[in-house]
């Protein structure tokens, strides 16, 4: 074992780059895998995971884990107060366990699923303020066997896990709008810019959706504003329901809705278009019932002068075509140099 001083420099190194990683990026999924793997390597350890807590359930499960047959956990959920890491989760105190098979709190569930053998443990809590989050484990001691060293390094560990948490919560909510939890129009003036110049720079096509409930002012002045904003809710789950985790779904302003919808040719984002449209139609929001208009804009990638706000302005006007046309109803237009034939 490397003295004193040589480990305790190797775990200072390793949390400061923990923070210039956390300080530079916004990707937690990156920073609690680079997290696990550093702690289990520094405090020598044969496996190690971060369980997070679901905030309805309150159960506790995988997000990550590190070691042979860390995998085949991912399905396992421990319910509440069960289990070492359900037990530090309650009472907020990191825990060393020296015998795992001893301790009656022990969830044998996951042993048993993984075909793993969990000798001995370090379980600490990740917390944010005043909000627990879960539990950071480390397992099996490779060399010797665990001290009060190694549970408070993997506590700054977990310490790390938390802030990185909190950073992507918050800058979550700083992007989101309050009422539907949909992206909030700068952001998605933001991310169009960048899809529209992926999508000149490969030839790959790219489309926007604007869309508008229909006679929307109809639905306050007869339910109330706060019906009204139940619909508006009811209506961003349909098209966030509707669409690809790759598309970006936006509160645009007002009813108006946004959507931009990378990679799609034509033949799939009309069809795309209409089954929003329907969805609507026929989804009730607390016994009201509205439709909406679709104006897609769209773009093959073939037109280097064309920028974000004309892509824009192509699917507003065929907003304004639709609902013209008699609303509920979905008009295409394209964008760019001259289309197809």
């Amino acid at each position: 074992m490397p003295p004193i001083d040589e480990r305790r420099l190797r775990q200072l190194d390793a949390l400061v780059e923990m923070t210039r990683l956390i300080n530079s990026t916004l990707d937690t999924q990156l920073v609690r895998q680079r997290t696990i793997e550093a702690a289990t390597r520094l405090l020598g350890t044969e496996a190690g995971s971060l369980l997070l807590r679901d905030p309805e359930t309150k159960e506790l499960f995988f997000e990550v884990t590190v070691g042979e047959k860390g995998d085949r956990v991912k399905s396992v959920r421990i319910p509440p107060g069960l289990g070492i890491a359900g037990r530090v989760v309650e009472t907020g105190e990191p825990e060393i366990i020296p015998r795992v098979s001893a301790d009656p709190n022990f969830f044998g569930d996951v042993d048993d699923v993984s075909g793993f053998e969990t000798r001995d443990m370090i379980c600490v809590p990740v917390r944010a303020k005043d909000r627990m989050l879960g539990a950071l484990q480390a397992i099996n001691k490779l060399d010797g066997h665990f001290e009060i060293d190694d549970m408070m390094v993997l506590q700054a560990f977990a310490n790390q896990v938390a802030v990185a948490i909190e950073n992507a919560q918050l800058y979550q909510e700083s992007i989101s709008d309050g009422l539907t939890g949909l992206y909030q129009h700068r952001y998605f003036e933001l991310r169009l810019r960048e899809e529209l110049e992926r999508a000149k720079r490969y030839g790959h096509p790219i489309s926007v959706m604007m869309i508008d409930i229909d006679h929307f002012k109809q639905v306050n002045d007869k339910h109330g504003h706060p019906a009204g904003d139940q619909v508006l809710k009811g209506v961003a789950a349909v098209i966030k329901q509707g669409t690809r985790m790759s598309d970006i779904v936006a509160r645009y302003g007002g009813e108006e809705f946004a959507v931009i919808v990378p990679y799609v040719p034509k033949y799939n984002v009309v069809p795309m278009g209409e089954r929003l449209r329907a969805d609507v139609a026929g989804t009730k929001f607390h016994g009201i019932n509205v439709t909406i208009c679709v104006g897609i804009g769209y773009f093959e990638g073939d037109d280097m002068t064309l920028d974000s706000e004309q892509l824009v302005a192509v699917a507003d006007k065929a907003l304004y075509e639709a609902k013209n046309g008699g609303r509920n109803q979905v008009v295409f237009a394209y964008a760019g140099e001259t289309p197809p034939s």
